[in-house]
């Protein structure tokens, strides 16, 4: 009985023994199993990261060119003289252009309305003294021996005149617009209207843009003339010289007059030009 009861016993423990075994060997292999499979996501992971360079390099990097140049502001001076197919095919032009009109004339106020309904924007073309004492425009020319009154008084004038002017610029010019007291005038006048200004630079002396900045009056100035040579060949060089600066700078501003020639090459050019990717701005749009 005894001898039974130790062979139980001894089988009992022997049971338990294989039982705990076999629980044991179950979670090692659990836990290899676990292993394994971290194992291969962390490979998969670092596969994934291999590859991605890879996959990064072989797709084409397409780095598109922007075609815009740049910003042209054109602005036509001498408007108001003529009527006729010259100043008619300005009024065709394809573009956004400023066009400053000369106070005293028989077209001034009624060339100003038409440009303004064809989609243009019209300044006043202000007369001033120049060096040079050229005549022209009498009852508007400021002039440096004119007190304020009378400064302010033409500017208003002038205004009047043409009331769909939005701004001005100078005519001529090259004595007054670098005198302080005679561009102070103008400033508190055009401040007043909530107007803007263009210096011409008729003078390396002007006085114009910088005084207008300090009056708190919009402004900007003239980078090229385009016409001061009435020759086809010496117009496109200098509307070549007018787009070079204007690539440059992202934007650059030109003055030409009303002749033939000059609306001629812009007929040709504009197009060109804005196929090249050049835009054409109202000057009202390129001030400080």
């Amino acid at each position: 009985m005894k001898k039974q009861r130790s062979n139980f016993l001894v089988n009992s423990v022997f049971i338990g023994i294989i039982f705990i075994l076999l629980i044991f060997l179950k979670r090692m292999d659990y836990r290899v199993s676990e292993l394994e499979k971290r194992d291969t996501v962390i490979e998969k992971v670092e596969i994934k990261e291999d590859l991605k360079p890879d996959r990064i390099s072989s797709i084409p990097v397409v780095q598109k060119k922007p075609n815009f140049k740049g910003i042209i502001g054109i602005i036509i001076d001498d408007f108001g003289y003529r009527n006729d197919e010259v100043s008619d095919g300005f009024l065709k032009l394809n573009a956004n252009l400023t066009y400053a009109v000369i106070p005293g004339h028989k077209y001034s106020t009624q060339f100003g309305e038409r440009a303004v309904k064809n989609g243009y924007e019209v300044i006043v073309h202000m007369p001033m003294e120049n060096l040079s004492n050229k005549g022209g425009e009498e009852k508007f020319v400021l002039s440096t021996f004119m007190d304020k009154n009378v400064i302010q008084d033409r500017v208003k004038t002038a205004l009047n005149q043409i009331p769909s002017a939005i701004g001005m610029n100078n005519h001529q010019g090259s004595k007054a617009s670098a005198d302080q007291y005679v561009m102070s005038n103008v400033a508190r006048v055009l401040k007043e209207k909530n107007l803007f200004f263009i210096d011409s630079r008729t003078t390396a002396e002007t006085v114009a843009e910088s005084t207008m900045e300090v009056f708190g009056v919009p402004t900007t100035r003239r980078n090229v003339f385009l016409d001061n040579d009435d020759n086809e060949e010496k117009i496109l060089k200098q509307l070549k010289e007018l787009t070079e600066k204007s690539e440059e700078w992202g934007r650059a501003v030109g003055i030409g007059h009303v002749k033939l020639k000059t609306l001629k090459i812009l007929q040709k050019k504009i197009p060109e030009l804005q196929r090249k990717g050049f835009k054409f701005e109202f000057v009202s749009k390129m001030l400080h």
